[in-house]
């Protein structure tokens, strides 16, 4: 996972073929159909879109879809929970994109004759089928094959090699406390990111892609770094979080060490072209909390 070669011509039409159409494919009668009026309703196919040159096709999107900045003046047309199915139909778009778990939206916009394209956000892998499907329904094959070679190059270069480090990602705990804390396990895209960048997933055998646990599994772990997620948040409350960690488990490797890392970037959870920005950010962390534990008597 950590080294993550470049995937072939070949390897990216197999995968832009993975993932679902409904409404009729992205070719009818031989014709390339260009998508040129694109609702997007996940905010990595809008980074994405945008990524690749489409950002003047795309007309509405989510209301979650910040990035890039450009992205938050269009028309918002709800969540992933409750999307507003009339303003959808309203833009008259000749595309929808929607996120993994919005099968049944797009089973919907199929009764009403608009062409869906699902493409799925869990994996890191999905970033990169996601730019070959979309690359191909907005007819910019060889920008997706530039793109994902480039992030691909980057990904790999954010593993520096050395001794391995213990990490856990924490997704979310109560404020001011270190308890039920939700971390990252395996297959999912956090926990991918975070052994690419060249960490060892201490929950990375865990039953379930996010897990629950309590503080007594993270510190039997002994953690050489910790990364904590708190997009958009401010700086104030980035050092609070830090700040309860060195309060409340002060003999920690990673406390001791000063490896206490919170992340505020709200591009960093979003499986998108920022991607390659992520890697290096974790690359980052793992190499520092490396020397640490080197240093560290």
């Amino acid at each position: 996972m950590g080294r993550i070669g470049v995937a072939t011509a070949a390897g990216a039409a197999a995968m832009a073929a993975a993932f679902a159409w409904s409404g009729g494919t992205a070719v009818r009668d031989g014709t390339t159909r260009c998508a040129a009026r694109v609702v997007s309703l996940s905010p990595h196919a809008t980074e994405t879109l945008f990524a690749l040159g489409a950002g003047a096709s795309v007309v509405a999107v989510d209301d979650y879809s910040n990035e890039p900045p450009a992205a938050r003046r269009l028309p918002r047309l709800g969540s992933y929970i409750d999307p507003d199915l009339e303003g959808i139909v309203a833009a008259d778009p000749d595309l929808v994109v929607l996120a993994g778990t919005q099968g049944a939206l797009a089973e919907r916009l199929a009764g009403l004759e608009r062409r869906a394209l699902v493409v799925p956000d869990t994996r890191l892998e999905d970033v990169f089928g996601t730019i070959a499907a979309l690359g191909e329904a907005v007819c910019r094959p060889q920008r997706a094959a530039d793109l994902a070679r480039r992030l691909r190059e980057e990904i790999a270069a954010a593993a520096r090699g050395g001794r391995p480090v213990r990490a856990v990602l924490v997704v979310d705990r109560p404020a001011g406390e270190l308890r039920q804390f939700f971390v990252a396990g395996p297959d999912n895209f956090l926990g991918d990111l975070l052994v690419a960048a060249g960490a060892r997933n201490v929950f990375g055998d865990a039953p379930s892609a996010f897990v629950q646990v309590s503080l007594e599994p993270i510190v039997a772990a002994e953690p050489d770094l910790v990364v904590e997620l708190m997009p958009g948040a401010s700086a104030a409350a980035a050092e609070e979080r830090a700040a309860t960690w060195r309060r409340v488990a002060p003999g920690l490797p990673a406390v001791r060490r000063g490896m206490v890392a919170v992340l505020t970037e709200s591009w960093l959870p979003v499986p998108g072209p920022s991607v390659g920005r992520g890697a290096a950010r974790l690359g980052a962390l793992v190499a520092a909390a490396r020397a640490a534990a080197e240093a560290d008597p």
